[in-house]
């Protein structure tokens, strides 16, 4: 069909134009052949009415006035081409957009990669002062206490000895205070279990009690929640700024592979077209030359041949005329069309773009207000760290200076002189070692500055050379610019001698009807008169504008070669420009990070030099010091010897008081163990009353019906809410339906109404045929030829519309199919999630089951830890042994109740069924000891 040739871009074959062009020779057969008469003109319309629209249709490419077509099919592809280049440029402007913005992105996450690098640095650089320090400080308090302990040991070893007796009857009395304690205590849990216990069979109607009473542990317990919360949202916080990183990063990775992928796809399109012109090219020179031969073949034809294709030409003319104005009307609007879809999807399309962008900038500038946030709490941390670390360091100097006045009096001057000698060495090592460092520091950035220098060579070669590129860019482009200004000043003469032509032709079928009428009834029609001349030079003057005709379709053919090679050339040299842009960027990119090492090396070579001043003090003040040192060493080596002895006395003494007091700290420490050994065994039986009170408390807690209502609530928002979508596409599926059934009648509707046209017309064709009224004029060839273009036309109209509601009704189908299998996906989904859900509240319950767990075990531990710290200090009294069968009693009773307790849990479980995981946990903290 012509619509499939012209919207397709397709360009018809030289076969097709060789079938679809008539021939002089044909033309001639066919004057041979057709009767002349009224019959013959009855016979051919006959003929053409049986003939199938299918086949009509089918073989519309192989009609004569495909030639006009075809000439609209040129004029189209040029309009492609001009589209597909408006295309290019505007795809070049976005890609460079695209390049812009990751050039950006590039940036700004290069500088957060920097900054968290650096911040993660200096905590690492503060975990690992904070731990050198806690060491040192560690060796320097294990030093002073044994220092303290050897001094306290030596001054008051009496005074221990006299107060050891009160503190050991000090211990006995809190002992004994703490026993009576414990039996309060006991006392006040018996109660307690009992109204517990009757407490439990009126759960029901105490519920408001329980709950005054509980206040408190949830006020406790709502504390605990709120500090865990802060840390997993300061957590996920952390989670998800790396997370956002990441997506960010892949998110850039894929927007350069797709960025990457149109561009290979728009430079395969472009060589196709490209290889489409060429090959159209060479196609018309073929033409030319079989349009060439058939132009020699007509020149031999007869005049009554010539006058009757003179006519037929100007019918086709007029049918070719209306057909290609009706073509260009509905390819236009089919490409408005597609243009006008076009740019929605790209307005939405950059919608979206634009609203990701917009999230993105916030989330960074969230991201950016809490890493400085948090940079504040790390400078405040570390400032609060200074201060401890300069305080431990006073302390630390402090016990220094003390260990070296007592060290000062056991080390012997011979030891000094041989340190001082070895550090002296050690000292000149390192100076030494600094120098050739700091030698090879500045080799290295002379080496860097070198390296700079001839990158900044490099770079201004570089643009240079771009600018050189830009210059011949532009050259290019303004040849380029002639040459299409001299091929649309061809095509203008082209179309002025096209209407030349036409207008000659139409004088010279003027003149050849007036020849007809002179000529009309005489015998003789070769000696004429003086209008043969006429006829003559009129002919030679046609085959002169054929001639030019000719050459201007050469010329122009050798134009649009030329213009073909040049925008090869074109293309050519925009990759190349590409490509240098791209390695400028790269170089641009290492002069920074060039830049940054050189910055950072001189601050090295910086610090180095002021190391090495230091050094050079440091030296100084060594030798200051090894000159006093020599003048101390006579005066220190006769005081040695004599504080030797002494030293040595005094530590005899020391050992076998030591001895002594060693003895006496093993007595105490058996006795110490046995009274602990009692307060243990008084302390689990407390924790088994704790631990009962607990559990009363987690079954008010699982009897409450509040617990859980807020995720239910939650639960059945979504599922109204996807009861509403599932509404809404079974409503939208509904209208597709009906819009294809609309579109189904309509196609049936237009068919109904053409077939009734074309049975009137025939009706009516068949009627004047059979009456043959004398005074009717019959129908010419021309007039049926004309009518059978308008048949022709209508089947071509009524076939693309039945092809556009096939292509409407499949669309539809389509998308009902999608929403289908998209509300399908949905509905699993949603049972996924759903289950997701459930197993994720197990989870959580389960989590905070064994949370209350640890902490009622870490608090039990807390108290148990102050009950024998108060213990060993004295300020409770321990259980005494004659009080010891009454704890044994009260324990089995407390046993008793607890075993009777668990029955009651058990009993619980199976008879309501729902609450045996509660229950179980309950019964699981009753067992725990």
């Amino acid at each position: 069909m012509a619509d499939d040739g012209i919207d397709g871009g397709v360009v018809p074959q030289e076969g097709e134009y060789e079938m679809g062009m008539p021939q002089e020779g044909e033309y001639a057969e066919g004057e041979g052949e057709m009767p002349m008469g009224p019959g013959g003109e009855d016979e051919e319309e006959e003929f053409d009415d049986e003939e199938h629209p299918d086949d009509v249709v089918r073989n519309f490419g192989q009609h004569p006035m495909m030639e006009n077509i075809q000439k609209a099919l040129f004029s189209q592809l040029e309009r492609e081409h001009e589209r597909v280049l408006l295309e290019k440029r505007e795809a070049e402007a976005e890609l460079k957009m695209i390049s812009d913005k990751r050039e950006g992105v590039g940036v700004d996450l290069y500088s957060n990669q920097q900054q968290l690098a650096r911040l993660q640095m200096a905590l690492e650089n503060l975990h690992n002062n904070f731990h050198t320090l806690r060491d040192a400080r560690a060796q320097e308090e294990s030093v002073l206490d044994e220092s303290k302990s050897r001094h306290a040991s030596l001054k008051g070893a009496y005074a221990e000895r006299q107060k050891s007796l009160l503190k050991t009857q000090a211990e006995l009395d809190a002992l004994n205070e703490t026993i009576h304690q414990v039996e309060r205590y006991n006392e006040e849990m018996k109660n307690e279990i009992a109204v517990t216990r009757r407490a439990t069979y009126k759960a029901e109607t105490s519920v408001v009690e329980l709950e005054k009473q509980k206040q408190g542990q949830d006020l406790y317990i709502d504390g605990l929640n709120e500090q865990r919360k802060q840390l997993q949202e300061q957590v996920a916080l952390h989670e998800s700024q790396f997370g956002n990183q990441a997506d960010q990063t892949e998110e850039a990775k894929k927007i350069l592979a797709e960025t990457a992928s149109e561009m290979e796809l728009i430079a395969f399109e472009k060589k196709q077209l490209m290889q489409q012109w060429k090959t159209s090219l060479i196609n018309l020179t073929k033409r030319d030359e079989a349009v060439a031969a058939a132009t020699t073949s007509t020149q031999e034809a007869s005049m009554q041949i010539r006058d009757l294709e003179t006519e037929i030409e100007g019918t086709k003319r007029d049918i070719g005329t209306a057909q290609t104005q009706n073509e260009t009307l509905v390819a236009m609007r089919e490409r408005l069309g597609k243009e006008d879809v076009t740019l929605d999807e790209q307005i939405m399309k950059i919608s979206n773009e634009r609203d990701e962008l917009a999230e993105r900038y916030e989330m960074l500038q969230r991201s950016m207000a809490q890493t400085d946030d948090e940079e504040k709490k790390v400078d405040s941390v570390t400032t609060a760290i200074a201060a401890k670390v300069e305080t431990a360091n006073q302390n630390i100097q402090v016990v220094v200076r003390e260990r070296q006045k007592v060290e000062a009096s056991i080390l012997t001057k011979n030891g000094e002189r041989l340190t001082v000698n070895k550090a002296v060495k050690n000292y000149m090592k390192a100076a030494a070692a600094m120098t050739n460092a700091a030698h090879d520091k500045e080799i290295e950035a002379a080496h860097l500055e070198n390296e700079l220098s001839r990158i900044r060579v490099d770079t201004l070669n570089t643009d240079a050379h771009n600018v050189q590129l830009r210059e011949m860019m532009e050259k290019q482009l303004t040849e380029l610019k002639d040459k299409d200004k001299l091929i649309e000043k061809y095509q203008l003469e082209i179309r002025q001698r096209n209407d030349e032509i036409e207008k000659k032709m139409y004088r010279v079928d003027r003149l050849n009807r007036k020849y007809e009428l002179l000529v009309d009834g005489q015998e003789d029609v070769e000696h004429m008169g003086p209008l043969e001349a006429t006829i003559s030079a009129l002919r030679k003057e046609i085959v002169t504008v054929n001639e030019a005709a000719t050459k201007l379709q050469r010329e122009w053919l050798a134009d649009q070669t030329q213009l073909v090679s040049t925008s090869s050339e074109t293309e050519e040299k925009l990759e190349k420009n590409t490509e240098l842009r791209a390695r400028i960027s790269i170089l641009t990119e290492k002069k920074l990070r060039l830049n940054k090492d050189i910055g950072s090396h001189e601050a090295e070579v910086k610090r180095l030099d002021h190391m090495i001043q230091n050094m050079h003090k440091d030296m100084q003040r060594l030798n200051e010091l090894i000159g006093k040192n020599t003048e101390l060493q006579g005066e220190l080596s006769q005081t040695n010897s004599v504080m030797e002895m002494e030293f040595v006395n005094e530590l005899k003494e020391l050992e076998h008081v030591s001895v002594q007091l060693e003895e006496k700290v093993t007595a105490i420490k058996s006795a110490k163990a046995g009274l602990l050994d009692d307060i243990m065994e008084t302390e689990r039986q407390l924790l088994l009353w704790e631990k009962k009170i607990q559990l009363e408390k987690e079954t008010q807690a699982a009897l409450d019906p509040e617990v859980g209502m807020q995720e239910i609530h939650a639960m059945e928002k979504e599922i109204h809410r996807m009861k509403l979508r599932f509404t809404t596409l079974k409503s939208e599926q509904d209208r597709m339906v009906k819009e294809m059934e609309r579109a189904v009648h309509k196609r049936e509707a237009i068919a109904l109404r053409f077939k009734g046209k074309s049975g009137a017309a025939k009706n009516a064709t068949k009627a004047g045929k059979a009456g043959g009224a004398p005074g009717k004029k019959e129908l010419t060839k021309a007039q049926l030829t004309k009518k059978l273009g308008g048949l022709k036309r209508s089947i071509k109209d009524t076939a693309q519309t039945t092809a556009e509601y096939s292509a409407a009704i499949a669309e539809r189908q389509a998308q009902i199919n999608s929403m289908t299998a998209e509300l399908e996906s949905s509905t699993a989904q949603y049972g996924d999630l759903e289950e997701k859900l459930n197993n994720l509240q197990v989870a959580i319950n389960t989590q905070l089951y064994d949370k209350q767990r640890q902490a009622e075990t870490h608090a039990k531990r807390q108290r148990m830890l102050r009950r024998y710290q108060s213990l060993e200090q004295g300020r409770r009294k321990p259980v005494a042994e004659s009080e010891m069968p009454l704890v044994e009693r009260q324990l089995a009773g407390v046993s008793a109740d607890k075993a009777k307790v668990k029955n009651l849990i058990n009993a619980m479980r199976e008879k309501f069924d729902h609450l045996d995981e509660v229950l179980g946990r309950v019964l699981q903290l009753a067992e725990d000891e």
